[in-house]
Order: C-alpha cells, then structure tokens, then sequence
C-alpha cells in the first residue's frame, strides 16, 4: 500500500524479483504552495523526510543553493532523488527519525536547520529544537483514500481463505487501513494475513490495534523483499 504516485514503481520492483503483487492506495498527497516561504540562505541544514519532499524542492529551488547546505535525508528513494541531481546527502544508518534525531543531533547543535516535510511527521524531529535553531515546513498534507477500490481490497483480505502479506509502507497508511476497517464491520484484530510495517511508527500503529507485524531490519522495500524472501 502506497500513495497513487508510488504504486506503479513499486509494483514493478516486486515482480522483478518475482513476487504476485497488487497495490492498493489508501493514501492520497496533496502538495501545498509554500514554497516562496521557503529562505535557503537562512539555513545551515535542510532535513528531507521523503521523496515526495525532495521531489517538491528540487523542481522548486535552485539546485546550487542546495549544493551549499548539509542536507540529510530520510530513506534510500529519498537520498537518490536529491543525489541525482548531483546534491551531496548524508544518511542516518536506519530510516526514521529517532534514529536521524539520535545520530544528529550533536552535529546540529546551534546551526540553523529546516525541516521540510508533510503535516504528519514524526513529532521525534522537534526535539531538535532543544539543540539547534529548527524549523519545519510542511510541503504537503496526507489525506486517507477511501473509495471503492479500497473498500473491495479490504473486504477481500478478511474473507478470502488465500492467504498473502501485506505491506504498510507508512504508519498513516496502516492508521488508513484500519480506520476504513472499521468503517466496513471488520474487527482488525482478527485480520489472518501476514503483516509487513516498513519501520517502527508504522509497527507501533499496527501492534496498538492488535495487529501482530513483522519488520525488515532495513526499513526500506529492499528490506521488505529480503525479509518476504526468508519467509515463503
């Protein structure tokens, strides 16, 4: 499960490595205009939380402003749509933001640094403000897709006796899921599918409904492919 704009790369990805793979969007971006608020120059440190940000900022801004700034990035995707464009980025060892805040932190004490992410990010990051002169812009808003193409794939999961794993890419995507759930009768506690959280918020979403979860120990979906690998 991934926002529409992701589905088709990522469904390739699986079958390249062989897997019988469906996509399903319980999420939907929306990208708000903020951009003239953002003042690089203001800047020591650009924090980027996902793709979909680094996408907005680097159709947006001049690239040699960016070439500039310490910029760390959130994720593999993440790290290659901004290294393609030639701008250096540092990575935390795993992709979330506790672990960006744990690793960072020292390094960002008293530089100024922007966040640019979407309205549900993790609250981790603004612990930062403690060390260093932190900002965040939210680029984009998450919204829940509800429609007929979800109500089906999840009528689908509970009542076939096939069974299958599911993949949570993000803890707004599995609150998604479970919320549309709900709505349609379904007690997610008695979902009998393999579950897969790509990271911990994700994992925690999913375990506080009572939905046991495996997780990669790479939270990527290179990290999912080896792990569905070690388990069929």
């Amino acid at each position: 499960m991934r926002p529409r704009e992701y589905i088709e790369e990522t469904i390739l990805k699986f079958r390249k490595e062989g897997f019988d793979i469906i996509g399903v969007p319980f999420v939907r971006i929306e990208v708000n205009d903020r951009m003239d608020e953002i003042k690089l120059n203001n800047y020591d440190v650009l924090i980027i939380t996902s793709q979909t940000s680094a996408k907005i900022l680097i159709d947006r801004v001049d690239k040699t402003l960016l070439k500039s700034k310490i910029v760390i990035a959130i994720g593999k995707k993440t790290a290659e749509v901004l290294q393609s464009r030639g701008i250096k980025v540092e990575t935390p060892t795993k992709f979330d933001s506790k672990t960006l805040y744990e690793e960072f932190k020292g390094k960002l004490k008293n530089l100024k640094v922007l966040a640019l992410r979407s309205d549900k990010g993790s609250k981790i990051l603004l612990k930062l403000q403690d060390v260093c002169d932190f900002e965040e812009i939210k680029l984009y808003s998450i919204e829940f897709e509800h429609g007929n193409e979800q109500k089906e794939f999840v009528k689908e999961v509970f009542k076939s006796n096939n069974r299958c794993a599911i993949v949570f890419s993000s803890s707004m995507i599995a609150n998604s899921f479970i919320d549309l759930s709900k709505k349609l009768g379904f007690d997610v506690k008695n979902l009998n599918q393999t579950c897969i959280a790509i990271g911990p918020p994700t994992r925690a979403v999913l375990e506080r409904h009572g939905i046991r979860a495996l997780m990669p120990s790479e939270y990527s979906f290179d990290g999912v492919i080896e792990l569905l690998k070690m388990i069929v």
